[in-house]
Formats: structure tokens, sequence, C-alpha cells
């Protein structure tokens, strides 16, 4: 019986820190400005309690900014190759992939000593010269002592003659680099010297590249003439990085990489182009640069990116130029505004708990400090730094004119014809998911023709996992990660059944967070197609968590444009190569307009994607270890 005491204590106490968590964690600005007023004046335990957790918090601010100087920077994740770099340039790049601040301040001093003797408009293998790579390192130290030293070694290229204005291969000038940076000193020095963006300029080399040489006479007939550019503003285009970014990790300057995922037609991104507006094929390689990378100073800010893809890469080396912003990072925590890329900012106590933990200081100490340490411990846990690693989706936006340099055949996604037998499959599959209650919800809209082995293979080789049971522990981790901003790679699913059962399997994709995935269930079906096993799939996105019921109840809300999730998973298997082919029949009987068991809306224009999967490869101690992602060889 003692034994049982002493658990149900430890039970009630883990359900109380459970359940005091999110309020305890709530994040906000800071600081938060405080009025008096007459009556708070004239409680005086109030005040102590407020002036007590004023403290509090000023103390956490000062030790916050003590921490944020005596931190060393994270370990550069890019090493470039400088060997064959002017001695000036080869100092200021070691500057930028130093972590202490003396070892910077060494080598800007003897940086600042070669810059009399140097070649100030010598250029690395990316175009650029000193300038830049005195900008790249002031864009990101808030040590004011490095700031000053970068400025000083920036005047003196000025002053000797440094051409301003150069670009690099990536269209940016120095000016460039410091668009989102704090450092306006820089800005500032640049800006009275005469510089200029090549964002900026970028704007008029269209038109002078045009038949017509030179500048429309109005502003009507310059965005006529922009929008018959093959590249025009407004359009979009479905990235994959190829490289890892990282808030703390990368530098200002470093390379990106990156490939075309969906099909990009004169109409925009669809899944088939009509013949003739091919613009660029999946797999065409994309490059750019960080334009700028900081981690969080503090506690109450965010962490900072901002990466510019520069060009296409065509298959002959043939190059591009692309003026894009990224508009979304799929499946992200991260917020995008005005094409930066805003994290988190670390969960602590707003005003209402540090009053209430002052009072329990005063009232117990002990038990004070314990929620104090909880609290530390807890926010210094999450990882709040953007960690996007290779193989992160993203969208960007065209928002300057370019032409292409060439536009390249493809024959497009394989498509299977749609004979008697495979029509009549589609059309007397399962139509709609229910609740265990029979509650009708999710639509099917995929069809997939292969073995067990054959789905597991495609999905997992596309960076999929399977969702793991909906149990206690798993249901436990799912709250986890939603308190704390996390992801949760293998979360459950709520249970659906097809035909009175559960799904055979459940993948899902997502990124850091558990608010957003892609998911698909799947159940087997008791037919055959030219003698292969048959599966039907509800495929919605995960875009956004919802509680009810006093926060007891947690859930997800969906897209409502179920056809747009059918369509990725459809070409996110056909890009990587574990789908051979594919097909879109219709099925008129399907309600265009409809909502699924929990109230959200869906949206569809009633057809469902057969998938023909690739056979699955051997099972190999090589496969099982190789990076996900990946698209397979094509066949010769």
């Amino acid at each position: 019986m003692l034994e049982v005491g002493i658990y149900r204590r430890l039970l009630f106490l883990l359900c109380a820190i459970a359940l005091t968590a999110p309020a305890m964690m709530s994040a906000r600005p800071y600081p938060q400005s405080q009025s008096s007023s007459p009556s708070s004046k004239a409680k005086q335990p109030a005040k102590a309690e407020s002036d007590q957790a004023e403290s509090a918090e000023d103390q956490d601010a000062q030790e916050a900014q003590k921490e944020a100087e005596e931190e060393e920077m994270a370990p550069a994740a890019v090493e470039m190759d400088i060997s064959k770099d002017s001695p000036l340039i080869q100092e200021l790049y070691r500057a930028t992939r130093e972590t202490k601040d003396k070892a910077i301040l060494a080598r800007l001093e003897t940086a600042k000593s070669l810059v009399a003797t140097a070649d100030v408009n010598a250029t690395d293998p990316q175009g650029r010269t000193a300038l830049h790579w005195a900008v790249f390192g002031s864009s990101y130290n808030t040590n004011w002592k490095i700031t000053v030293a970068y400025e000083a070694i920036a005047n003196e290229l000025i002053n000797r003659g440094v051409d301003i204005n150069k670009e690099d291969i990536y269209n940016d000038t120095a000016l460039d680099y410091l668009l989102y940076s704090p450092n306006f000193e820089m800005q500032t020095l640049l800006i009275e010297n005469g510089a200029s963006s090549g964002f900026l300029a970028a704007f008029y080399k269209f038109f002078n590249q045009s038949p017509s040489s030179g500048m429309p006479p109005t502003h009507a007939d310059a965005v006529a003439m922009s929008r018959q550019a093959d590249l025009a503003p407004g359009a979009t285009m479905s990235i994959r990085l190829e490289s890892a970014e990282y808030t703390d990790r990368s530098r200002t300057g470093d390379p990106i990489r990156g490939v075309v995922t969906y099909p990009v037609c004169k109409n925009g991104e669809q899944v088939v182009c009509n013949p003739g507006e091919l613009l660029v094929p999946p797999g065409t390689e994309v490059e750019g640069t960080v334009l700028y990378a900081h981690k969080a100073p503090d506690k109450y800010s965010q962490p900072r990116m901002v990466l510019d893809f520069s060009y296409i890469v065509h298959k002959d080396g043939k190059k591009t130029p692309l003026y894009a912003r990224v508009i979304d990072v799929d499946n992200a925590r991260e917020t995008v505004r005005n094409n930066e890329i805003l994290g988190i900012v670390q969960p602590h106590a707003n005003k209402k708990v540090s009053l209430a933990v002052a009072a329990l200081s005063a009232a117990n100490p002990i038990a004070g400090y314990t929620i104090k340490g909880i609290q530390t411990v807890y926010g210094l846990s999450i990882r709040r730094e953007v960690y996007f690693p290779d193989g992160t989706d993203l969208q960007i936006q065209i928002i300057r004119p370019s032409m292409l340099a060439e536009k390249e055949s493809w024959s497009g996604w394989q498509q299977m014809p749609v004979d008697a037998p495979l029509h009549e499959l589609v059309v007397k599959a399962p139509l709609r998911t229910t609740t265990p209650k029979n509650v009708p919800s999710d639509m099917t809209n995929l069809l997939f023709i292969g073995t067990e082995q054959d789905l597991q293979s495609a999905f997992g080789e596309a960076g999929w996992y399977e969702a793991d049971n909906k149990q206690a522990i798993s249901a436990l981790k799912a709250v986890q990660a939603t308190i704390r901003q996390s992801g949760y790679q293998s979360g459950p699913v709520s249970t659906l059944w097809l035909e009175g059962r559960p799904p055979d399997l459940v993948f899902q994709k997502s990124l850091d967070t558990f608010a957003k995935r892609h998911h698909v269930r799947i159940w087997k079906l008791d037919a055959e197609y030219n003698g292969q096993q048959v599966w039907v799939g509800a495929a919605t996105h995960d875009i956004a968590t919802t509680n009810g019921a006093g926060y007891t109840k947690w859930g997800h809300r969906i897209d409502p444009h179920i056809d747009r999730e059918r369509d990725w998973v459809e070409t996110d298997l056909l890009f990587i190569g574990t789908a051979k082919s594919y097909a879109d029949v219709d099925r008129p009987e399907v309600p265009k307009k409809t909502e699924n068991a929990t109230g959200d809306e869906m949206l569809t224009d009633g057809k469902m994607s057969v998938v023909v999967l690739a056979t699955a490869p051997p099972v190999t101690q090589e496969a099982a270890t190789a990076p996900a992602l990946k698209a397979r060889p094509a066949k010769q």
C-alpha cells in the first residue's frame, strides 16, 4: 500500500507539471511595460511581489546578456577551399570560421595589416572581393569590438579603391549581404560611399537585355513586358535542399544547393504541363548563398536566416539568373516573413506566473526555487536554432523577371493508360473513411499498385516514416512535442476505419513540429490489377494543432484542398523514383465539397490518383544505411 501511495503521489506530481507547463512556458516578447495605477500602489504586498518578479526578470535579462557575451559561436557548417585566394581574403575568411572573439580579433588585426599592400579588387572563385568578406563577418557579430574592426577594414578597402558595387556570382553586392543585418554602421559606411544593391539593379537588367534595349516608356508597358518573361514575377518553384542550413552554424556567404521537385509550367506548377509550356523540369539544380544567418542572441529573441537562391544550373552548365524569395518551408515550425525565416522564442514565464512564483518563493523558498529550476531546465532543453536538413522542402516565388538560358526537354512523369479494369477498380474502391463510431471522415484519393514491401520502400526512400500506434506512450510524446514545439517524425494519427477495419499502413512526413505533417492511411483491398496487389489510401495535410474541452482533447486541422496533398504524395514518389507511373481517374459521384469527422472542410475535384510502385530493391546492409531522399538512378 505504501508503494501504491508513493506512485499515486508521483503520478499526481507529473500530471500537475504537465497541466501547468503550457501556462508556465507561454511565450511573450520582452520587455513588457507595466503601467502603475492608484489601485496597485494601494496594495503593498502585491507591489512587493511585483517588484520581486521584475527584479527576477531583470536578473534573467542580465544573465542572458552575460551568457551571450561569453558563449562561443558554433563551428561553421561549411568549409570552403581558399587555397588560391589572396592572403587578405584568406585571413578574412578564416575570421568568419573562428568561434572565439579573441581569435576573430587576432585574424582581423592581421587582415588590416595586409590591406595596404593587397590587390583590393582581387576576387575569390565566387567573384567576391575582400569587402564582401569584411561584410560577411560583420553581419552577424554582436561584439562591438569585432564590428568596429570590420568597419575599419572596410573603410581602408574603400579608401584604396575597392569596387564597392562588385557583384559576386550570386548577383549580390556587399550591400546586399547587409539588408537583413542589424549592423547599421557598416550599412551607413557603404551607402555614404555610393554602394548600391545588385538585387535592385536586376530590375533593369531584364529590360536592357530585351530586343527593345531599354526601359519601357510607361509602368504598364514594363509590367506587360515582365509578364512575358520565362520566369515571370509571381511564379512559384518547389525546391528541395541538398545542403543542410542552420542559424547557428551557417555563415553569411555560405553556398546553398537545391533541386526543383515539381514541374514548372507556363501556367504555374503542375503535375503535367501542356505541350510546349514546360519551363523548368524536376531535377534541375538551383544554387545560391546564405544572405544572412544569426543565432538567437538571447531567450527573448528569434534566430533568423535568409536564403538567396540565385540561379538555375542547366545540364550543359549554362546558368539562368534567379531572383526569388522564400515564401514557405514545408512543415516547419518557423515562420517566413518578407523572405526572412524566423525561429521561435524560448518559452518562459509570463507576468502572472512570475508573480505567482515570487509569492510562492516568499512563502516557501524551496518550492519557489524548485519551480524556477524546472522552468530554466525546460527552457534550456529546447533547441530553438533553425536546422533544415538536406531534404527540406521549400517554396520560392519569382520577384524579378528573367529569361531562361535554355529550355530543357523532359518527357514528363510516365502516365499509364486507364483501361476498363483499372477504371472499374477505381469506381468500386471505397470512397469514405469513418471514425470507430461510424462518423464519415476523410475521403480516399490514392490507389497504389504493388506489394507491401514496395510500399514501405517507396515511402521510406522518400523520407516518410511509419506512424507509431496510438498508445499511452505515443500520446505523451505527442503532447510533449506540441508543448515543446518540436517534431515527432513517427507521431501517431487518429484511428480511421475503412469498411470496418483500421489501416494496414500509415506513413507521415514532417520536419520540426508535430503541428504540421503530410500523412496517408493505407488499406489493402481484396482485389488485384494485372496480378498485383492493390491498396487504397486517404491522404491529408495537417497544418495546425487544435484543442478543445479545456485543453484535454488534441487534434489537427487539415488543409481543405485535399487534391493538393494527393498530388504532393504522387509527385514525391515519382520524383524519388519509387513510383514508375501514374494516372488520374475521374470519380463523378464524389462530392466536391464536404467535411471530415472533426468538421474541417474538404474541397476536391473528385479524382483518384493511381500510382504504380517501382519494385523494392533487395534489403541489404548498404540499402539500410543509405541516405534518404536521394532519387533512384534512372534506367538507361
